[in-house]
């Protein structure tokens, strides 16, 4: 079980990887709220259609109704604060600052919500992780990217939160009930927040820019998927740190798609955050063998 709950982890950072890609390709057609809730959108609509015709939602207990208010409320802002820093930081670099804090946040939420220990491995593993996203910031970042430095530091820290928290509900609920409830939080404060902005959405003859909020869309409810059964076998801070895997892939798919090549130093702290993450499966292995 522990195996397969760190492979839907890294399946869920190759989607997670390309995210950037998806909201470059939407650009700024879509308001960075109108994008979201265009999203949850079809999201609900997928999840909910799921969910009605296999019987599968449960009523929420009594008890959990304060997680399933805090969970949501802290994803809210992630996708938000994250769309409109991608598009003005370089993919890469703003999976850097993004995950920088979210390696604390999953570090600290697992200790306050579920008393987990550090040990000796965990401690080396974060210390290359932060090693690795240090030697980012020897990039130059110029004045005017400071708000969407900012907002792609926020939006990790919140991620890292809402990550753990979902696994006070996910042994009993089914994944996609809480993917739809998620979907549909979100998808309130996109509609307010359009509102606010007076954000419009691109009319339906701009097919590509549709296509690529349905295809976010579709990776969004596989990767949420596989990350809540992932934290759910797995402690939070192992999770925290395999999850900055998907700092590699960005750094790929923004080669690929954009032809975004790094410096070495950058290169070279990618390398040390997939060391970190390797690092607590190769002493498990190494201890049951």
């Amino acid at each position: 079980m522990t195996v397969k709950a760190k492979r839907s982890i890294l399946i869920t950072t190759v989607f997670y990887g390309l995210y950037g890609v998806y909201s470059r390709m939407i650009g700024l057609s879509f308001g960075a709220f109108s994008q979201s809730w265009a999203r949850n959108t079809i999201i609900m609509a997928i999840t909910g259609s799921f969910l009605f015709l296999t019987h599968k939602w449960r009523p929420i207990q009594k008890q959990d109704l304060k997680w399933f208010l805090i969970w949501p409320l802290s994803g809210v802002g992630v996708m938000i604060l994250l769309f409109i820093a991608f598009n003005h930081l370089p993919v890469a670099t703003g999976y850097f600052l993004f995950y920088s804090t979210m390696i604390a946040s999953g570090f600290l939420s697992g200790k306050i919500f579920f008393g987990e220990r550090m040990n000796v491995v965990k401690m080396v593993a974060i210390l290359l992780s932060f090693s690795g996203l240090i030697l980012i910031y020897s990039l130059d970042v110029s004045a005017e990217q400071i708000p969407y430095v900012l907002m792609a530091l926020i939006s990790g820290f919140l991620l890292g939160l809402w990550n753990t928290l979902s696994k006070k509900m996910s042994d009993r609920y089914p994944n996609f009930q809480l993917v739809f409830i998620d979907g549909f939080v979100s998808f309130i404060f996109g509609v307010v927040g359009a509102i606010c902005f007076k954000e419009s959405i691109p009319g339906l003859s701009q097919v590509e820019s549709w296509f690529w909020v349905f295809i976010f869309a579709v990776t969004s409810i596989l990767a949420t998927s596989l990350l809540i059964y992932g934290y759910k076998h797995l402690e939070a801070q192992i999770g925290s740190i395999i999850a900055p895997v998907e700092v590699v892939f960005a750094t790929l798919f923004g080669f690929l798609f954009f032809k975004e090549v790094l410096p070495p130093t950058t290169l070279f702290g990618g390398l040390l955050i997939a060391l970190a993450a390797i690092l607590p499966n190769a002493v498990l292995l190494r201890t049951n063998h």
